[in-house]
């Protein structure tokens, strides 16, 4: 669980910004151009832009509120274990 923890679930959280922030760039199929400022018209591209920004500091930040728990966890029963 560590390994997922430390190195696995950032770069998901990578990948889901990379990915939202991809999504909200390109604008409709049919012109298949990229447009960096599609964002700020509105629509569907700044929903995937707020998506992909709450998606991934949600996964990270729940990723290292986990590590840690299950960090504090292990010394304690590492701990109790010694007395």
């Amino acid at each position: 669980m560590r390994t997922y923890l430390r190195v696995i679930n950032p770069i998901i959280a990578a990948v889901v910004l990379i990915l939202c922030l991809w999504a909200a760039s390109w604008n409709t199929v049919e012109e298949g151009k990229f447009e960096p400022g599609g964002v700020l018209k509105g629509g569907f591209q700044t929903y995937f832009f707020a998506k992909g920004l709450f998606c991934s500091s949600a996964l990270f930040i729940l990723g290292r509120v986990l590590l840690v728990m299950t960090e504090k966890t292990e010394d304690r029963t590492d701990q109790a274990g010694k007395k």
